[in-house]
């Protein structure tokens, strides 16, 4: 034996040949690259801080309503950062849409200057980020 034969040679080309195809047709049919049902960001350029209140937008990058989204704001020092916890709450954000909780994050007396860490949670997904406050 000298080598393989014509007909396995042949048959081995087929064979990745089909699967380039099936692979090339996947990406470009969308298969790799689908968004998932609810893909939640914060938005950096909508969400502010004050010395009295922070303001936070979430944006909804999937493909499904995103449900209740719930916020949580975390002070440099790791405590809390809102005294009203309990209303950062957003119904529901529609696909490609940005919401803010109907009430801005009340900060808490005494929290000073840093990065306040934001975390946005619903079913399926979770988003983290970041505001400056300077005082």
């Amino acid at each position: 034996m000298k080598g393989i034969s014509d007909v396995i040679a042949m048959l081995l080309m087929l064979v990745v040949t089909i699967g380039l195809v099936g692979l090339a047709y996947s990406y470009i049919s969308g298969v790799f690259t689908a968004r998932t049902a609810v893909v939640l960001n914060i938005v950096p350029e909508a969400s502010s801080c004050t010395p009295t209140s922070i303001t936070v937008a979430v944006r909804n990058d999937g493909i499904s309503p995103s449900g209740a989204v719930t916020l949580r704001i975390t002070a440099p020092d790791g405590s809390d950062a809102c005294t009203n916890t309990n209303n950062l709450v957003i119904n529901s954000i529609p696909p490609g849409s940005v919401a803010q909780p109907p009430q801005a994050c009340s900060r808490a007396t005494g929290k000073g200057a840093g990065y306040y860490r934001i975390v946005a949670t619903t079913a399926g997904s979770t988003a983290q980020g970041m505001v400056y406050c300077a005082s």
